[in-house]
């Protein structure tokens, strides 16, 4: 076999990147971070913070809640992804187990297929009301139109993905930059057909009574959103050259440019109250048909940029599993990345989107447990060091086996994190319980899941019998070879 086709069939694959194999520059990796970030549900987001608060003060909060999330997150899936060139998926066996880790590949699966759905979804939109609005399409067939235009999406995606992730690497920085450049506009024409002042004095849509309630309310949406990135920067992180030389990259492409897009959803949703914070609903009328038509455009670029992103973070997880590494292809992978994208884009597209606040605390639900277990385990049980060959070992008695293939320290910390969660917010109405307003619901998630970890680890000597072994990524133990 080539020099070539082994590096292909290791990028593709399961097996840790070594030095030589990571290519992606901070352009490359800032690019990719702000296309996956920079999409039309950032300015969702922008329409759920209009509802609590107004503009000046939702832009801080959201801002803020965004920032720490992302603080979060980074710590949980940098280090490892970056240094010992692995994605999320495979990150987690430390504490889940080897089988154990088989369930945060379900719930990455899960996670990625909603997002990537929510694109989809609106990459329809978009172009539907192009087509609509330039005459080639009757306003009959805009259900249809949503439909064709969204697996139209998925095909695409599929083709530019279908060699690998060099596409990401070189077109990844020109979604990006295009999408900021356009938001700039977007943001422009806002301001200049509405006024600023009129949208700073705009007051929020459905406010609570409790000014507290309304800042902590828009703060978790925020480090919820950030948190749900775990497994995108655990994807792209992998070819980065060190972990120092991915903090700024992602900081600004996913923190910086997400927060930007979420602000003109906010003062979209504010100044056009029925938008909803939805660009499909408001470029047009606020900059006309040419160039609204022209926005939506852009905006159909940018949505197929992130879902590359997802769907090459799904295909790389399936790939984590022994047996699909094995016999599907990148290819296969793929494809299989895309089916549950299309099939909710085709039968439950309206239900899915009335849920999508629900879809996001979700994702803080369960993603802010895992993150802080990773947190407790990396940083103070492991002290920042993991068995690179314990990592893809499968067998019984290796170092990552623990009892059953499972690491039940890993499992009740999570539980408690959960649990935490619900007892604070309730997940499915949004509805703030005990002490929510003075700390979220994310952050003591968070927190409580990693003391738990780490209680239960220390307490068990043998869930610890790992760190005698521990080696460093000397090149990724050479590919293990």
């Amino acid at each position: 076999m080539s020099n070539q086709q082994t590096n292909s069939s290791i990028i593709e694959g399961s097996l840790p990147l070594l030095p030589g194999q990571k290519t992606w520059g901070p352009m490359a990796l800032f690019g990719n971070s702000a296309s996956a970030a920079v999409a039309t549900w950032c300015f969702i987001t922008g329409g759920y913070v209009a509802y609590w608060l107004p503009a000046a003060r939702g832009s801080i909060a959201i801002t803020a809640g965004t920032l720490l999330g992302l603080f979060i997150m980074m710590l949980a899936a940098v280090p490892a992804s970056s240094r010992y060139g692995i994605e999320a998926v495979r990150s987690t066996r430390p504490q889940f187990g080897v089988r154990g880790s088989y369930f945060t590949l379900a719930l990455v699966l899960l996670i990625m297929a909603g997002w990537n759905a929510v694109l989809t979804i609106f990459l329809g939109s978009a172009a539907t009301e192009a087509m609509v609005t330039m005459g080639f399409l009757p306003e009959s067939g805009r259900a249809a139109g949503q439909i064709v235009f969204g697996l139209i999406g998925c095909l695409v995606v599929y083709v530019l993905l279908r060699k690998g992730p060099d596409t990401l690497r070189n077109v990844g920085p020109v979604i990006a930059i295009s999408v900021i450049l356009l938001s700039v506009v977007i943001m422009g024409v806002l301001i200049s057909n509405v006024g600023l002042d009129t949208i700073f004095a705009a007051k929020p849509l459905e406010p609570n009574g409790s000014d507290r309630l309304n800042y902590a309310l828009v703060t978790e949406l925020g480090i919820a959103g950030a948190v749900a990135w775990w497994p995108y920067v655990g994807g792209l992180t992998r070819f980065s050259r060190s972990t120092k030389g991915s903090i700024v990259p992602v900081v600004l492409g996913l923190g910086v440019t997400m927060c930007v897009v979420i602000i003109i959803g906010l003062f979209a949703s504010l100044a056009i109250p029925e938008s909803g914070g939805n660009p499909t609903a408001f470029l047009i009328q606020v900059g006309g048909p040419v160039f609204g038509v022209v926005a939506l455009g852009f905006i159909i670029l940018a949505n197929i940029g992130t879902t590359m992103v997802g769907i090459y973070v799904c295909a790389l997880a399936l790939k984590q599993v022994p047996s699909i590494d094995k016999r599907i292809s990148w290819k296969g992978s793929t494809a299989l990345s895309i089916v549950p994208v299309a099939v909710i884009l085709v039968f439950f597209a309206g239900p899915f989107m009335d849920n999508y606040g629900t879809f996001l605390a979700f994702a803080g639900v369960t993603l802010g447990p895992i993150c802080g277990v990773q947190i407790a385990d990396y940083y103070f049980i492991r002290r920042q060091r993991l068995d690179v060959r314990g990592l893809f070992a499968d067998t019984p008695g290796s170092a990552y086996w623990y009892m059953g293939g499972f690491n039940p320290a890993g499992f009740i910390g999570a539980i408690a994190g959960v649990i935490t969660y619900l007892v604070v917010l309730d997940p499915v109405h949004f509805v703030p319980r005990l002490g929510f307003e003075y700390m979220t619901a994310t952050i003591p998630a968070t927190v409580v899941a990693g003391m738990i970890y780490a209680a239960v680890t220390l307490a068990l000597p043998s869930l610890r019998k790992t760190q005698d072994s521990q080696s460093l990524p000397t090149a990724a133990a050479k590919n293990l070879g």
